[in-house]
């Protein structure tokens, strides 16, 4: 049987498409805890250093770090967890007694345990970076290297996102937050449309970039959906609990 050149032509470039891209594949799964799943998401091959990514929030998407991990599975193995409180890992019941900072935080060794990784490049990002702390401070052994990008506070968080708030309204004109203020009203009543919604998103996410207007290309970036329940139920405990000052000293 004769094949046509162009058919054959089109496997051979479907072929190293599929071939180029081995770096690049996806796996979305999950692995079973107590109350429910926590969902993950891999990119690029096993046989290269394992590194757990962990967004911010608490309560974000885990989508908001998703370009920085494709862009890293060229060298590692980077998993992106859908943190217990967002996306799909939803526990049951979902309260404080299923979302609070020692089970985020244990849900890391059940990831790890899960995968069979033994150790790990640990990485995170604002509260990302809090709870890869309190990890390296709770399960020392099994952090490898720790990674910190824009952190959240280490101890006293109540005063060190007052401090961070205060600091981020003052990058704003008085047009401006009474803008945002006015749009979170709406939003709170059910009376905002999507362009309220973005404005208002566009309005907070300017706080943390210098650009002014934000560009929309930057925004897609760091723009992130955010499960509010979760962040409140973590906040809370944050804010009694989260201290890693002398614990962290368990991490070599």
């Amino acid at each position: 049987m004769k094949i046509n050149n162009n058919v054959l032509g089109f496997i051979i470039l479907v072929f190293i498409m599929l071939k180029g891209t081995d770096c690049k594949a996806q796996i979305n799964d999950s692995i079973k805890f107590d109350n429910g799943f926590l969902y993950y998401h891999e990119y690029g091959s096993k046989n290269l250093p394992a590194i757990i990514v962990l967004t911010g929030g608490p309560g974000n998407h885990y989508n908001q770090l998703e370009e920085m991990a494709l862009k890293m599975s060229s060298k590692y193995r980077c998993i992106l967890l859908e943190q217990r409180g967002t996306g799909k890992s939803m526990p049951t019941p979902f309260d404080s007694t299923t979302v609070n900072i020692k089970l985020v935080t244990k849900d890391l060794k059940t990831l790890m345990d899960g995968l069979n990784l033994k150790k790990s490049i640990v990485l995170g990002h604002s509260w990302g970076g809090m709870l890869a702390m309190n990890f390296a401070a709770q399960y020392p052994e099994y952090v490898k290297h720790l990674i910190l990008i824009a952190p959240g506070p280490h101890k006293d968080a109540k005063n060190g996102f007052d401090v961070l708030f205060a600091n981020r309204t003052h990058t704003r004109s008085f047009e401006e937050e009474h803008r945002l203020k006015l749009l979170e009203k709406l939003i709170e009543l059910n009376e905002a449309d999507s362009l309220d919604i973005i404005e208002s998103q566009k309005l907070s996410r300017r706080a943390y970039i210098y650009a002014n207007p934000l560009p929309d290309s930057l925004f897609l970036k760091v723009n992130a959906k955010r499960n509010k329940k979760t962040m409140a139920l973590l906040w809370n405990d944050i804010k009694k609990n989260f201290d890693v000052s002398q614990s962290l000293n368990n991490y070599k």
